[in-house]
């Protein structure tokens, strides 16, 4: 493998972003693990029930997120929409029907900002 021995390679995990970043620092600190990846100090180590809650907390926020998106998507419903810019949609983007018609409602309707909005940048 050239100048590498196979021991000098590390695995490198993905990089997360967000939400999932913060839930696996904090799970690494429920697990008594600094940001190192070092075993933490005796005194840092959390009880199980302090890792139950902050789990608990976790599933609540996860929750909660799915609870605004489906919100979010019943406004959407409601947005009024015409079947023939959802066809010029499909057509020109070359997206799914569904697809199409989400970034129409998401843009109110209006055509030329949805279409827009798919050359943004």
């Amino acid at each position: 493998m050239g100048e590498h021995d196979d021991d000098e390679i590390e695995d490198v995990a993905p990089a997360q972003t967000g939400a999932a970043a913060e839930a696996s620092k904090g799970l690494d600190r429920l697990g008594g693990r600094d940001d190192d990846g070092d075993d933490a100090a005796a005194a840092d180590v959390v009880t199980p029930g302090a890792r139950a809650e902050a789990l608990r907390a976790l599933l609540e926020e996860g929750k909660a997120e799915k609870e605004a998106e489906a919100a979010r998507l019943r406004e959407l419903a409601k947005v009024k929409i015409d079947a023939a810019d959802v066809a010029v949609i499909v057509s020109e983007m070359e997206v799914e029907k569904k697809a199409a018609e989400l970034r129409l409602r998401e843009h109110g309707g209006d055509l030329a900002a949805a279409l827009r909005s798919y050359v943004a940048v």
